[in-house]
């Protein structure tokens, strides 16, 4: 879990804590969501002044497959977690029946 936190929040600014992890979240949100309004912006100026050339549509394509690459990863990283959960779920269940 904390190799998550470190990657997606640059070295340990979000280390274990909720409430700080909870905030990293909104943060990456907030990026996530900035660089989605900018590459709306630019195609939206492009469109309306000229039309996408190939520099625009490369900058445009770029930002798309970074936003997906991203997620993927942010989904990917909560899939491990979520089964480490579950794993220790079951271990602590077994715990409980062992003891009277």
């Amino acid at each position: 879990m904390r190799a998550h936190y470190d990657a997606s929040c640059g070295g340990g600014l979000c280390v274990d804590e909720r409430r700080t992890s909870f905030l990293c979240g909104i943060n990456m949100l907030a990026i996530r969501l900035y660089i989605s309004a900018l590459t709306l912006i630019f195609l939206g100026l492009v469109i309306t002044h000229r039309g996408p050339g190939l520099l625009e549509g490369v900058v445009i394509t770029c930002a798309i497959v970074y936003l997906i690459l991203d997620v993927r990863t942010e989904l990917q990283s909560l899939k491990l977690e979520f089964r480490l959960l579950q794993e220790l779920e079951q271990h602590i269940s077994k715990l409980r029946r062992q003891i009277p």
